[in-house]
């Protein structure tokens, strides 16, 4: 008989704990569903009668991996295209391929020239990881980087292209002070 008191005050402990547990954990009791709350196929809802939440997804953004060959056609100092595709470098003004400068010792050379062989010689036959920020039909505006340094900040720095954001506009400045105290 004693056995069978302690059973009673066991199962009663085990409901006493089990609704505890289940108040904590903002579970409303309730009749208990036979209806499936999780399926992998697909589910007709009639939202007429079925009222379910909506839960917003995130979309994912993959990194771009380009791999342009060694061929790869350079447009200006920011700019190339590979097979139908053209890529821009969203943060960097090109310089006019056309343009000529003049070095500090006075002789002309040929820097829109220079400025788009240095791209060239950034990105050919280089793993290149990106971000497509925009893309129009065929043409997409990217950051980039290759080898762990940023495209643009690189050919900025460089003097190969101008900043087109104020994330590089602190580098152009920097650049251009170096510059000036060069010439002194």
């Amino acid at each position: 008989m004693a056995r069978t008191g302690t059973g009673r005050w066991a199962a009663i402990f085990f409901l006493l704990a089990a609704g505890t547990t289940a108040h904590a954990a903002g579970l409303e009791s309730g009749v208990v569903s036979d209806g499936l709350i999780w399926t992998d196929k697909p589910v007709r809802i009639d939202r007429k009668v079925q009222v379910y939440e909506r839960v917003a997804v995130e979309p994912v953004t993959l990194p771009l991996r380009l791999r342009p060959n060694a061929r790869v056609t350079v447009l200006d100092s920011t700019s190339f295209a590979d097979g139908d595709r053209l890529y821009v470098l969203t943060d960097a003004v090109p310089i006019d391929p056309k343009r000529f400068c003049r070095d500090a010792d006075g002789t002309v050379a040929i820097c829109g020239q220079q400025a788009r062989v240095a791209f060239k010689r950034l990105i050919a036959g280089k793993s290149l990881t990106c971000e497509e920020d925009i893309r129009f039909a065929s043409i997409s505006f990217l950051t980039c980087s290759a080898g762990g340094k940023d495209l643009a900040e690189t050919l900025v720095a460089n003097g190969a292209a101008t900043a087109a954001t104020p994330r590089l506009a602190e580098v152009q400045c920097y650049i251009q002070f170096l510059q000036g105290q060069q010439h002194r």
